[in-house]
């Protein structure tokens, strides 16, 4: 396993865990960059619930976690080495010919600050999905008549609530992981999202302190 530490603006860090462990491992048919957007709509709200920069940092690392899960990269002295096939996926294939075109033999962090400077798009490109498997119904809504913006609303809130739940089981109960799970894990911890997953006050912190262990 490996960690990297990209800093977002002086003073801010975010830490991404990626795993390589090979566990017996749970269905979740959705990837991980889409399973990281359904657990951060507010189902209540039609929004993202994660601070904007936590959010776009994080979303970019759950991109990478999807191509390393793919076995389409891997890390040598902390340094990326790409091994990328076509697949069709708009933002899958935009990101991999941007950089099989790069000349720079880059370290991690430096990629992330780079794929996150299109993070609206990847949102745009992951909520699209999501619509098209019809988890989700886009509404487009105009504040104060004239100023557009959009909300995320779930057709089956069950999706994210078992998801939830799965993550529960696992900081609670001890439940095995799976390799999805695991990068989930990281996610919530790298965007701070313990209250998401939380049903009590002062739970966050219980949560946090297992994730942890399960993250060394």
């Amino acid at each position: 396993s490996f960690h990297f530490t990209t800093r977002a603006i002086p003073g801010f860090c975010i830490t991404l865990y990626i795993f390589v462990y090979h566990f017996k491992t749970h269905n979740m048919d959705n990837s991980v960059a889409e399973q990281f957007v359904i657990l951060s709509l507010n189902p209540e709200k039609g929004r993202v619930s994660i601070d904007s920069i936590h959010f776009r940092y994080s979303l970019t690392g759950a991109l990478l976690m999807d191509y390393l899960e793919q076995e389409e990269f891997k890390v040598e002295n902390k340094r990326v080495v790409w091994s990328f096939t076509m697949t069709g996926d708009a933002i899958h294939d935009m990101f991999a010919e941007k950089i099989m075109n790069s000349s720079g033999n880059w370290k991690i962090s430096l990629w992330i600050r780079r794929l996150t400077r299109k993070s609206r798009l990847v949102f745009r490109e992951i909520i699209s999905s999501l619509e098209k498997k019809r988890l989700i119904s886009i509404e487009q809504k105009k504040f104060l008549g004239i100023f557009p913006y959009k909300r995320y609303w779930f057709l089956d809130n069950n999706v994210r609530t078992g998801m939830i739940e799965r993550l529960r089981e696992i900081l609670l109960y001890g439940k095995q992981p799976g390799k999805k799970e695991v990068m989930l894990l990281g996610l919530v911890e790298a965007s701070k999202a313990y209250r998401l997953i939380s049903r009590e006050k002062g739970e966050s912190k219980i949560l946090r302190k297992k994730n942890t262990a399960i993250l060394k």
